[in-house]
């Protein structure tokens, strides 16, 4: 998820093609009016774009938006937000590329947003070039900027990606408590596609993914799925998420000076490595050769 055109994302997460982009059309008041009810909410939809009402109330028009027939649409906002109706009533939720950013932010990242001290900031570093360039591409799609590198001279093939700008570190701070302390899952703004993007992320930045040797490997799968950090709470939160979403059960430790929360069975690390994953080429590779075993197991 997250990769490829906007179009594409689209595409693989809704399964309904290319979303309706009206910039620069012409109405015209003889284009015929489509109306999709869903709830107490009316969205009409003509050649112009959608206008969601309530109530006879007009809440809004959009010019893009992903509509799930017959009880779910998505309206495109600013920033990398989307706005979500649905029976249960409206809210705002992270696009796939926002909730990645936030996840890797959350683990191998940094967020400074300080009125007091007036510092503005947003870091990411890491050795994986893969990573890299995934958070350039979702800070170039979500803000339409790109980020300056800092080589880390006291570590091989270490890069920080680092931009000043207070209007996006205030942005990003409505959304994650990194810049307060100890980073946390912003459940309110995900939905089960969003919420795997964030933890595809965090994964990507403080998890691990990987096969050892097992003198058991055929009654059993050999494949750690693993996520590390300093904030136990951070953590239950992402065994919530894991819980709420993906029926994954997890269990916590402490070892040394962080705590590892580990995909609890069998079950739930197949279904974590088919439907979550990684972006860092290591962790693809790990899971790769376990789907392998997966078939020799089945």
């Amino acid at each position: 998820m997250g990769e490829g055109t906007r179009e594409a994302q689209y595409k693989d997460r809704f399964g309904l093609g290319t979303p309706s982009d009206t910039y620069g059309t012409q109405c015209s008041k003889s284009e015929p009016l489509e109306r999709l009810q869903i709830g107490d909410y009316l969205v009409e939809i003509n050649g112009c774009g959608y206008t969601l009402k309530k109530g006879g109330q007009t809440l809004g028009t959009y010019k893009e938006a992903t509509l799930l027939s017959p009880d779910r649409a998505l309206f495109k906002l600013e920033k990398g937000m989307l706005l979500e109706v649905s029976p249960k009533g409206i809210r705002n939720i992270l696009s796939l590329t926002k909730a990645g950013i936030i996840g890797f932010i959350s683990s191998d990242g940094s967020l400074q947003y300080s009125t007091t001290l007036k510092r503005y900031q947003i870091e990411f570093g890491s050795s994986s070039d893969e990573l890299l360039e995934k958070f350039s591409e979702f800070m170039k799609e979500v803000y339409g900027i790109s980020l300056r590198a800092y080589p880390k001279k006291d570590r091989r093939h270490f890069i920080d990606l680092v931009k000043g700008s207070k209007e996006i570190a205030q942005d990003l701070d409505n959304y994650t408590t990194k810049a307060k302390g100890e980073w946390n899952v912003p459940f309110e703004y995900l939905d089960k596609e969003s919420a795997t993007m964030f933890l595809k992320c965090f994964m990507s930045g403080d998890g691990g993914i990987g096969i050892y040797q097992s003198s058991d490997h055929y009654r059993k799968l050999p494949l750690r799925i693993r996520f590390y950090s300093t904030n136990r709470k951070g953590l239950e939160e992402i065994a919530t998420l894991l819980r709420q979403y993906f029926d994954i059960d997890s269990t916590i430790n402490r070892e040394e000076e962080e705590f590892t929360l580990n995909v609890a069975t069998r079950a739930g690390k197949i279904k974590y490595i088919k439907e979550i994953g990684s972006f860092k080429e290591r962790h693809i590779r790990a899971i790769e050769r376990a789907l392998k075993v997966i078939e020799q197991l089945d």
